[in-house]
């Protein structure tokens, strides 16, 4: 029985005639019984004659005859019986009979279904690789920063009597204290000048809430300071002044930006006074930023209006909304080497003009020990032009794979990341990859780990790419530069060898389209997604591509560390909610 895997199949014999004449061959096709012998029923292949039968064109005597099925007469999974007649066109002479039966079967393969499919390589993209979204957070503020250069940060809300017996006492709150003075801060926020701003972008956030990238703050969320005028036993109150506050965190990452081999970041405090009660005859705020710096200098706080003119901090009764508006600068320098992360305090210190006494509360810290998340990190291990510099290591950075450049390798990491089970670098998982970088000293038989070393435990020289895939090479995933990598030893996803990642490859397929498919391969039969890494056949310039920057300029930008963490994002694929169906690209920016 023949075996045939299309339902188009060609049928041919050949007519023996004398030479030279010209001979056609007549098709009927025949279903089969359970047993596999012809019926007494034709298929129907053409509508050209009474019979359905097809007809051969003419060719020489004793060269093949053949006719192809039309699509449509024939199904899937069936068996059929074919026999032919001949006829010598020259001699006009039909064959009597007709020629024994041929049995065939018809076993169409399951079309391969691709997971994701993507364009050839776009000539052009507008996808920024090291673009960063600054994040929301929410600060931690466990209280005053131990340790503090200088002596306590004092958290004392009321300050001592003073010599008439009245106190000062100032509080901070999240909300504002009346419907007044939040009417008053929003306003002024809105006609403020920002040209002093040290976080251009801080500007344009919404109000009452707080923002960070990887070397900018933005304290939208500090609250308001209100200093309150009493007696001895506070009672009763006096007088009171309020002030909306905001802060900004500037780091430098790289020597160019301060111009010397030192690191550096600026802090700066924004007060809004909302108001001033008339029994207060006037209002004076100290801004006392700290840290627990090893080796430090900053500069003394300077404290400037809008419009540059007045470098006081003091406010008559009267004098609220945005043209009372002032801001406090620090500069702060970074003297030591190697690397450090420290946390920083702010406290405020006020005092009314009708009495002399000072009361003094903290403002926050850099957060939580557990989380840290304004307390900045400074080294001086980056080589180049880089040199020093700081940044928060709270806000991981992101890796953004080019998919209009590379859509092969961005359609296999999408995939990877929906499918394996650690995620490896997805943000909608959060699932960080963490940075293999200098000074691991992870490799079991001393010294550093490299990304090469895994790599070569991933995709062995042994490996040859699927030949369907144009320019094949070997891409694994999570990448050789992480800690999640395969090859990593003692990782969470160390494998003994490639084979035992999920194996896929990338191929052309109609009408310019291309597919991520399962390795079909020596019998494997496809991922069953509970692997730990994975490999696949990418043409070798996307493979290079992809990840070729991201040592030379995230790396150093982002000032990664051995260990920091950073996701990776596929933005032509992460429309799709999942990867239940065929993903299909979309072209981004």
């Amino acid at each position: 029985m023949w075996q045939t895997d299309t339902t188009t199949p060609t049928l041919r014999n050949t007519v023996t005639a004398p030479s030279g004449h010209k001979t056609t061959a007549t098709f009927e096709v025949h279903t089969t019984d359970s047993s596999g012998k012809p019926t007494a029923t034709v298929v129907k292949l053409t509508d050209e004659n009474q019979w359905g039968v097809l007809v051969s064109g003419e060719v020489a005597a004793g060269k093949p005859a053949s006719v192809t099925v039309p699509a449509g007469k024939l199904k899937n999974g069936v068996t059929y019986a074919v026999r032919s007649s001949g006829y010598d066109a020259t001699s006009n002479v039909y064959e009597n009979d007709w020629s024994p039966y041929s049995t065939f079967r018809i076993n169409v393969p399951p079309a391969e279904k691709p997971y994701v499919t993507f364009p050839a390589p776009q000539t052009a993209s507008g996808i920024d690789s090291l673009a960063q979204t600054p994040i929301e957070v929410t600060r931690t503020d466990p209280g005053p920063v131990t340790g503090v250069r200088g002596g306590p940060d004092a958290g004392r809300t009321c300050s001592a009597p003073d010599s008439q017996g009245r106190k000062v006492c100032i509080r901070i709150s999240r909300t504002a204290p009346t419907p007044d003075d939040a009417a008053v801060a929003k306003k002024a926020i809105r006609q403020a000048l920002r040209g002093a701003d040290v976080v251009p972008w801080c500007a344009s956030k919404p109000d009452g809430k707080d923002y960070m990238n990887r070397t900018e703050a933005c304290l939208k969320n500090v609250g308001y300071a209100t200093l309150i005028f009493v007696d001895a036993d506070e009672l009763p109150r006096f007088g009171t002044a309020t002030f909306a506050l905001s802060q900004q965190i500037k780091l430098y990452n790289k020597k160019l930006d301060t111009g010397t081999d030192r690191a550096e970041f600026d802090q700066q405090l924004t007060v809004v006074p909302t108001q001033i009660d008339h029994a207060t005859e006037g209002v004076h705020l100290t801004w006392k930023p700290s840290d627990n710096c090893k080796d430090c200098t900053s500069s003394q706080v300077k404290w400037a209006s809008n419009d540059g003119l007045n470098t006081t901090p003091h406010w008559a009764v009267g004098e609220v909304g945005a043209p009372y508006a002032m801001t406090a600068k620090v500069q702060t320098i970074w003297n030591s080497t190697g690397k450090e992360q420290f946390d920083l305090g702010w406290s405020l210190l006020g005092s009314v003009d009708a009495g002399d006494a000072h009361a003094q509360t903290s403002l926050g810290t850099s957060g939580d020990v557990r989380v840290r998340e304004l307390a900045p990190r400074c080294d001086d291990i980056a080589g180049g032009n880089i040199k020093t510099g700081c940044v928060f290591p709270y806000f991981k950075p992101t890796w953004t794979v080019d998919t209009n450049l590379y859509p092969a390798a961005g359609a296999y990491y999408w995939l990877a990341q929906e499918k394996l089970p650690s995620h490896p670098g997805s943000r909608k998982w959060d699932s960080l990859v963490t940075y293999l970088g200098p000074g691991n000293n992870a490799d079991p038989n001393g010294g550093d780990w490299t990304s090469a070393k895994s790599r070569r435990k991933v995709c062995a020289t042994s490996w040859t790419p699927n030949s369907a895939t144009p320019n094949g090479s070997c891409d694994e995933y999570a990448p050789a530069s992480t800690r999640q990598s395969g090859g990593m030893p003692g990782g969470t996803n160390q494998v003994g060898s490639g084979n035992e990642c999920a194996q896929l490859y990338t191929r052309p397929m109609t009408g310019g389209t291309w597919g991520l498919f399962a390795e079909n391969r020596d019998g494997y039969t496809g991922p069953k997604w509970d692997e730990k890494c994975g490999r696949a056949s990418v043409p070798e310039e996307q493979n290079e591509a992809a990840f070729r920057d991201l040592g030379i300029k995230l790396v150093p930008q982002m000032r990664l560390l051995d260990k920091d963490g950073f996701f990776i994002s596929n933005p032509g694929f992460e429309h799709c909610k999942n990867a239940d169906t065929v993903c299909a690209w979309k072209k981004v920016g």
